[in-house]
């Protein structure tokens, strides 16, 4: 068999450039299935952190509204104690500071303390939810 360069007229030099370039483009394939992959693992952590971000706000106000209300309860207590304590003057002041709706003056005190004592349970339930999403994610990584 006779080289293409050997033969009158013929040079080999462009078809196997064209077909060197060929096969290195086709090296694009698997580059793009490992971006495809890198994007959807970016995607994924994206999500992650967007639910992990929200989960973490939500913590944050139910914290801050456990604080706010340890406080108050606290403050309540001593004048409670004194006998300067008065239900209508609170709801009062709240309304007034619209820190309470209307809809919620003239409660009882315990079920004000009972909705109070629920806020440890909802903080308590987000971080474990948070807690879980992250180990979870650590545990898919380390099994890819």
């Amino acid at each position: 068999m006779t080289d293409a360069a050997e033969r009158p007229g013929g040079d080999a030099a462009p078809a196997l450039r064209l077909s060197i370039t060929a096969h290195a483009l086709a090296t694009a394939g698997t580059l793009d299935a490992l971006s495809t992959g890198f994007t959807l693992i970016a995607a994924a952590a994206l999500a992650l952190a967007a639910v992990l971000g929200a989960l973490g706000l939500a913590a944050k106000w139910v914290a801050m509204r456990a604080r706010l209300d340890r406080r108050l309860l606290s403050m309540l207590a001593i004048e409670a104690r004194s006998g300067a304590f008065s239900t209508g003057v609170f709801d009062r002041v709240m309304l007034e500071l619209q820190l309470l709706p209307r809809a919620k003056t003239g409660r009882d005190w315990p079920l004000r303390c009972r909705g109070a004592l629920r806020l440890p349970l909802w903080l308590g339930g987000l971080v474990t939810l948070q807690a879980l999403l992250i180990a979870g994610a650590g545990c898919s990584a380390l099994l890819a």
